[in-house]
């Protein structure tokens, strides 16, 4: 039943397809056909893990380097169900948000089809099949990135394809690289090297910067970050799918997959490749956090921030350490949810009242109080202040940078979290505490289809900051078998 693991990647495409060529006579009948494309989705995962078999699988081998292979692990388990969980929130939101956004079939065949291809990425069995998925996903977001057909979104388009194209051609010469010496790009725990490592060390190192470079595009590591906040000119769903499921977490999960399943952490030691890419790393949390500082736009602000946040897990994949890593695949998991909360936030914000800068919002936690304490409660979490999810996984990096004896990791953490406050908090105090009297008295909340994904979302932030070890037992199994 090896075939079984191409359910969940090919199904989205198919119910993609169908959904943009048939013509629902009712909004119901597209709303239910959505709702059973992703619900179905999940269930082929849960039904592939459920197997309990080692799932491998060559669809095409023309030779060891042109392979599309196949292969379930613990890593990809934790990527797939992130997404296809989120995607059913995201679903459940867009249904409503897109209605005044128009184009409706277009966006949710794009939409559909984008989780096919990362359910690709998290299945990928070796670079080459990763690297396919990886440039069909710049090429389904695109239109959705897109969507408005404004100037403004054209040029971000534009934009967007340039960084996504630039990184990709990166790894597409250090995979060329790395095959002439290995003549295997397959992902095994450890690593591909083993003594190959131990030789040509310039000539490693530099495939490796090449390809964490390539990668940590879509990662949106500084300096080839600015596409990620020119994106967010398109609707609010697609921001969220940007910025904490698709797009930036492929980009952190494919680095994940190089650093430890084709180098290995020994290797990259050896050649020392986490020196220079911590470097850049710090940077990332530290500038992201600075830019983050001076938008006026709720939503470029939470996209900044997002730069920010994306650098806090670099760090724990660049620590080469097991505390580290826990605590980056957790911030993966914990950010995610947290920021498409935020988004999904701003995005009601717009919906209902066309703000979309901060000073617009005044005392508008009277009109919105739902809204605005999901909102509050999710950027608290994202401070880092505990019992919050991010609280747990800002810890392991402290102390995986402690273990490592570099006392500069976790100040660089500290330093980051008054900077997040001082980005979030400012858009919380004007909401509840300004001091302008608000005479309008309506509840602006928006629709139940909205509001529900939002207020669940919430829920689950605050349950993985009192009960981490819903995720965090299994993603230290990932890290006891990787490093």
């Amino acid at each position: 039943m090896e075939i079984s693991i191409l359910f969940p990647i090919i199904f989205p495409f198919i119910m993609g397809i169908l959904g943009f060529c048939l013509k629902f006579k009712r909004e119901k009948n597209r709303n239910k056909f959505l709702y059973s494309s992703v619900v179905i989705n999940l269930l082929f995962i849960v039904y592939i893990i459920r197997m309990d078999l080692p799932l491998k699988l060559h669809l095409i081998k023309i030779n060891t380097f042109l392979d599309i292979y196949f292969r379930l692990d613990k890593l990809g388990v934790l990527f797939a169900l992130l997404v296809s969980i989120l995607w059913i929130f995201t679903t459940a939101y867009s249904i409503a948000y897109m209605n005044h956004e128009g184009k409706e079939r277009q966006f949710f065949a794009f939409f559909i089809i984008t989780l096919g291809i990362t359910m690709g990425i998290a299945f990928s069995g070796n670079l080459f099949t990763l690297y396919i998925f990886y440039e069909l996903l710049t090429l389904a977001t695109f239109p959705l990135v897109i969507h408005t057909q404004s100037k403004e979104a054209l040029y971000s388009g534009k934009k967007y394809l340039i960084y996504s194209f630039g990184g990709a051609t990166l790894v597409l010469f250090g995979m060329i690289l790395l095959f002439s010496i290995t003549n295997n790009l397959s992902f095994i725990e450890h690593g591909i090297l083993g003594a190959t490592g131990l030789s040509n060390k310039n000539l490693l190192l530099m495939i490796y910067m090449v390809m964490f470079i390539g990668f940590g595009v879509k990662a949106a590591i500084v300096p080839f970050h600015s596409w990620l906040p020119a994106a967010m000119v398109a609707p609010t769903p697609v921001s969220a799918l940007l910025h904490a499921v698709a797009v930036v977490k492929s980009g952190i999960f494919s680095l994940v997959r190089v650093t430890y399943f084709i180098f290995g952490s020994e290797v990259i030691r050896e050649i020392h490749g986490n020196v220079y890419i911590s470097v850049l790393v710090i940077i990332t949390i530290l500038l992201g956090s600075f830019l983050a500082l001076h938008q006026e736009n709720i939503k470029k602000r939470l996209a900044y921030s997002t730069i920010s946040q994306l650098g806090y897990i670099l760090l724990g994949i660049v620590l080469l350490n097991e505390e580290s890593l826990i605590g980056g695949l957790l911030h993966l998991i914990n950010h995610a949810v947290i920021k498409i909360t935020l988004f999904f936030c701003a995005g009601s914000i717009y919906f209902m009242t066309q703000k979309k800068e901060i000073n617009e919002i005044e005392a508008i936690g009277k009109n919105m109080p739902i809204t605005m304490w999901c909102f509050s409660i999710s950027a608290i979490s994202l401070i880092g202040i505990p019992p919050t999810n991010a609280f747990v996984s800002k810890w392991y990096l402290a102390l995986g940078g402690l273990s490592e004896n570099k006392v500069i990791f976790p100040v660089i953490l500290l330093l980051s979290a008054f900077l997040t406050a001082a980005y979030l908090m400012p858009i919380i105090v004007t909401a509840f505490f300004h001091t302008e009297e608000n005479k309008d008295t309506r509840n602006l909340d928006p629709p139940l289809e909205m509001l529900v994904p939002i207020v669940i979302l919430t829920c689950i932030v605050v349950l993985l900051g009192l009960f981490p070890n819903i995720v965090l037992s299994f993603i230290k199994e990932i890290v006891h078998e990787i490093v």
